[in-house]
């Protein structure tokens, strides 16, 4: 049997190495082949009397095409690159150019999605914005207003200052405790957060939802760095804090301004880098004392100041720098407010009438010299002017589709003092104020809130011994009319106009009442007895000082702040939250 695997095993080998001689026969064959070109790919079709003739003449192609290929094996790299460079060349544009044609898409289909989201957004400004101007419409044309608390924000603070943000986003309240609280307005006023039972046992029962706190910061005073005290290890140092006295935030929340008790304004960062101060307002020339008013354009690009130094200043935003400065105040004051769009009476008409008459005589070569003359005697001489400047194209509509708020006639503006005087004021007379109102008489010597009406003709005034004068601007020498309140109310202090023109907010120590203007007119007259009462109570508000009320663009939402604003009295130490539904 060994034997026998012997031989098989030598059988064996002798095969494979048959069969390996073969293969390596077939693999030279091939070769050949390949690089002969074997263009025999035809012959196998011939007739058997060509295949010799035909492989002879194959023979001597393949010898010339073997020394071609040879020759060209012997070229340099560098000339072999050279023959290669064209090809490559238009691969690589072909590749540049296809990659191109992905990026054109690609960019071409971000364009399309930016542009389509563009339009979204500006779609949904614009339904936005129609809304406001119908639900302000809508409010204008109001018989009277109910008036109902529903949110509260328990503050252990006078509430000195509030702000906004574009479309009600967020609310901002300035405390004498030194910090700027930053609120998430439209979930409160959609009620996402409820009032514990603690704090509504003393709250009106329609009082439910708590305002939802977002955020908080110091309000720092500037400081050299001399002037800073450091810790032991000099890594932090001690901030400087001050009451905020006054707010203005930006209707895109960028920036927010802040009033100081050094008479210095600081410039905060909210949505980025959220209150850290950007700069710092205050100069050789600045105020000196507590800022307590801050009013920005419409354009936000200047902003107004007020301070207890008897002085009103304006800024630019741009350079930081007083760009103008309003003379002639002689009180602290306490209030400033932009006079409504479309006011029949021209403030300035005895001043702008002085000037024209100086150059009445520059006609004289005009062929209608005198009826020209005459024109300008006739409408010089009238008080009533309309003021075309506020009723151009771009002012037609009364909320900005910008910052979606009311807009108003930026050239003239009104001022009121502690001493009770009452300024109307042009920008183009910075010596002096255009226009002023004088208390009546038995009235004392105190104003800490003053309004305009919604027509921008008369002018509403709190007073301390508990009522509320009207100023008509036609005949401003003396109140056209008084509203008493009830004595036990206590002094004026905030007054706000409503949008349709017939009622006032008037709030006092003990409650905030809604004047219906009409029903008061004739219960000022001694000669007229009515049993109507001309006011009603608006719940929700009882004892302290009111010391802010905001009133939405769409006249929608009121925000009450309690607070003495660093002068005399107490607080209730709540900020509430009204919803307001039309009659």
């Amino acid at each position: 049997m060994d034997e026998v695997d012997d031989i098989l095993n030598n059988n064996q080998v002798v095969d494979d190495e048959e069969d390996d001689e073969e293969m390596l026969s077939g693999l030279e064959n091939d070769s050949k082949q390949d690089l002969e070109g074997n263009d025999d790919g035809d012959d196998d079709d011939d007739d058997d009397e060509d295949e010799q003739e035909d492989d002879e003449d194959q023979d001597d192609d393949d010898g010339e095409d073997v020394a071609e290929k040879v020759e060209k094996t012997n070229v340099p790299m560098d000339d072999q690159r050279a023959d290669q460079k064209p090809a490559d060349a238009a691969d690589a544009s072909s590749k540049v150019g296809s990659e191109e044609n992905e990026v054109n898409d690609v960019g071409g289909a971000q364009e399309s999605r930016g542009s389509s989201s563009s339009a979204h957004e500006a779609s949904v400004k614009g339904e936005v914005y129609e809304y406001y101007k119908h639900m302000l419409r809508a409010a204008q044309i109001a018989d009277s207003y109910s008036i109902y608390p529903t949110a509260a924000i328990p503050i252990q603070t006078h509430v000195n200052a509030l702000a906004v943000s574009r479309g009600l986003k967020y609310l901002f309240l300035g405390g004498s405790d030194g910090y700027i609280r930053k609120y998430d307005l439209l979930n409160s006023l959609e009620g996402k957060l409820s009032l514990t039972i603690l704090q509504k046992h003393s709250l009106t029962e329609s009082i439910q939802n708590a305002g939802i706190l977002q955020s908080y910061w110091e309000n720092e005073i500037p400081q050299k760095k001399s002037e800073m005290k450091f810790s032991a290890h000099k890594t932090d140092y001690e901030p400087k804090v001050s009451p905020v006295h006054s707010l203005e935030v930006q209707s895109e929340c960028l920036f927010i301004l802040s009033g100081l008790q050094n008479g210095g304004i600081t410039m905060q960062g909210v949505r980025y880098m959220e209150g850290s101060i950007a700069h710092y307002f205050k100069g050789r020339n600045g105020h000196s004392q507590i800022v307590n008013i801050l009013k920005l354009n419409g354009q936000e690009s200047r902003f107004l100041s007020g301070s207890w130094d008897k002085r009103l200043l304006e800024w630019d935003l741009q350079t930081g720098d007083i760009v103008n400065e309003f003379r002639k105040s002689r009180s602290e004051l306490s209030s400033l407010e932009m006079r409504p769009l479309y006011s029949s009476v021209d403030v300035c008409s005895n001043v702008n009438s002085g000037k024209e008459n100086e150059n009445a005589d520059d006609d004289m070569d005009s062929l209608f010299g005198d009826e020209d003359e005459d024109e300008k005697q006739d409408v010089d001489n009238d008080p009533i002017k309309t003021d075309d400047t506020s009723r151009d194209e771009g002012n037609k509509e009364q909320i900005s589709k910008e910052s979606l708020n009311i807009v108003y006639d930026e050239s003239v503006f009104m001022t009121s003092g502690l001493n009770g005087s009452m300024y109307i004021w042009d920008r183009r007379t910075t010596q002096s104020p255009a226009l002023s109102l004088e208390r009546g008489p038995g009235v004392p010597p105190w104003c800490l809130s003053a309004c305009w009406s919604v027509d921008g003709d008369h002018v509403y005034a709190g007073r301390r011994n508990a009522c509320v004068e009207q100023f008509d601007l036609k005949m401003p020498s003396k109140p056209m009319h008084n509203f008493k309140l009830p004595s036990i109310s206590g002094p004026v202090s905030c007054v706000k106009a409503m949008p349709n023109d017939k009622h006032i907010l008037c709030a006092s120590r003990d409650n905030i009442r809604l004047y219906n203007v009409e029903l008061a007119v004739v219960a000022s007259n001694p000669a007229t007895k009515s049993s109507k009462v001309p006011f009603l109570i608006v719940p929700g508000h009882h004892g302290g000082i009111i010391s802010n009320l905001y009133l939405d663009p769409t006249s929608r939402f009121i925000i009450s702040t309690s607070g003495n604003r660093g002068w005399q009295g107490n607080s209730t130490d709540t900020t509430l939250i009204y919803d307001i539904d039309l009659e």
